[in-house]
């Protein structure tokens, strides 16, 4: 039954660290990054609203944050 649990979670980490590494690479660039993030100009990159895609990428990164704390949990019950 772990083993199963453990397939499954794996499957989930992985697929999603795929995904979410494609994503990001396809999204479009806003900017001039960490830089501008704190100060100037891009201090308002907190405040925007986030579109679909932005939705879809927190949605992956919770996933694979999700399994990959699972995955830690079941990893040492059984």
């Amino acid at each position: 039954m772990w083993y199963a649990i453990k397939l499954v979670l794996w499957v989930l980490l992985f697929g999603s660290a795929l995904l979410m590494s494609i994503v990001i690479l396809l999204q479009e660039s806003k900017g001039g990054g960490l830089a501008e993030a704190f100060g100037g100009v891009g201090a308002e990159t907190f405040g925007v609203k986030s579109g679909g895609i932005n939705k879809f990428t927190f949605l992956l990164a919770g996933i694979f944050l999700g399994s990959a704390l699972l995955l830690h949990t079941v990893w040492h019950l059984g």
